[in-house]
């Protein structure tokens, strides 16, 4: 087992794909450029964060007025930190439109499961670190985001017949460094925020080092394109620096980032104990689909249930979005309708696969050739 294991990580790091730096040939369709701007829009990232650095102190009296010197008083200073808010949201853009590419475009199958996963937990870090640097600012929006994100581990300890096992309240201990959001907090989320993005850097570029294939596939005037939207919103649409945080004053609504959204409307609609684990199963199923999707098809359509479960989920993150931002939920009437709306949209999603692939291989039955003495059968 242990020999296939390693043929199978052998044959697959020889297929490994980043950033689509293997289908410049595709670069025509627009769709095959979300690779190089998931590159582009990372070292972005990375490189005004350096520059924030210098001026940034990561302590719970001096993070926002170091935010706020750096925005008013430092040339260029709302530049820096526009490119480096907005830069990270075009790169959860960038990650997902490519990771919904590859879904319905059938790219997960053999050879590419290990780019499909890895570009996936891509997806997850990039979130973890959003929400690590959201909270860095220190202020009233950040610092309820961040109390609403850490409550969600305690939730395990309530699993119906294990009992408390403190293990959610441990994992919550970790990242808050204490009881309660505070300086601990601020200095673990700061370290987890730089260094997911330090050490996948290193080691992307130890992987381009031993491949010699080139980073960045995009035109010129694709990335002057790139940069003067960036330029464009960081004037436009100053990052808010809102209020200093107050832990006892409660801010409503509690809102992340635009893609934290739809999983807090979720979060509202569901028991805690399975608020807790839906994004586990999510990251699941996301990471697993390689290996459950086993037909030889890459077209959509002809991957029935993969690609009803795919919309629906489109559907649910920009429909859970829409609701709260207009502040919706009724919470003894939207739960039961969904449930409902799931099981009828998945039991759909079954039946027609089970009817293609049942027409698929009686028309496979029809092309083979009869064997010589036997009368055909009757179409």
């Amino acid at each position: 087992m242990l020999a296939n294991l390693k043929e199978w990580l052998h044959d697959r790091k020889q297929h490994l794909d980043l950033f689509d730096e293997t289908k410049t040939a595709q670069q025509d369709n627009p769709l095959y450029i979300v690779g190089g701007l998931v590159w582009l829009t990372w070292m972005i990232v990375i490189v005004s964060g350096i520059i924030l650095m210098v001026w940034y102190i990561p302590t719970t009296t001096g993070a926002y007025r170091s935010i706020m010197h750096l925005t008013e008083d430092i040339p260029f200073g709302w530049l820096v930190r526009g490119f480096h808010k907005y830069g990270a949201d075009m790169l959860v853009i960038s990650i997902t439109i490519r990771i919904y590419r590859m879904y319905f475009a059938g790219e997960y199958k053999k050879p590419g499961e290990l780019s499909w996963m890895i570009l996936f937990a891509s997806l997850v870090l990039a979130m973890i670190s959003g929400i690590t640097g959201y909270a860095l600012i220190w202020n009233q929006r950040a610092f309820w985001a961040a109390k609403t994100v850490l409550t969600v581990p305690t939730y395990y300890d309530e699993i119906p017949g294990v009992g408390q096992t403190g293990i959610g309240h441990a994992i919550a201990y970790i990242f808050l460094g204490g009881p309660a959001l505070g300086q601990p907090t601020l200095t673990r989320f700061y370290a987890i925020h730089y260094g997911i993005s330090i050490v996948f850097a290193i080691l992307a570029e130890i992987f381009f080092y031993r491949t010699r294939r080139r980073r960045l596939n995009l035109s010129f005037f694709t990335i002057g394109l790139i940069l003067a939207f960036l330029t464009y919103v960081s004037f436009d649409q100053l990052t808010a620096m809102g209020r200093w945080a107050n832990p006892n004053r409660t801010p409503l609504p509690i809102l992340s980032d635009w893609y934290f959204l739809a999983l807090y409307q979720l979060v509202k609609y569901m028991p805690p104990l399975w608020a807790g684990i839906a994004p586990g199963l999510l990251i699941g199923y996301g990471m697993i689909v390689p290996f459950l999707d086993r037909t030889k098809e890459t077209r959509p359509l002809e991957r029935p249930f993969f690609f009803v479960v795919g919309a629906y989920a489109l559907a649910l993150f920009i429909g859970f979005t829409t609701l709260i931002m207009l502040n919706i939920a009724v919470i003894s009437r939207d739960p039961p309708i969904i449930l409902a709306v799931t099981i009828v949209v998945l039991s759909f999603a079954f039946i027609w696969e089970m009817v293609h692939r049942r027409r698929k291989a009686q028309a496979a039955a029809a092309r083979r050739p009869v064997p010589a003495g036997r009368p055909a059968a009757a179409s």
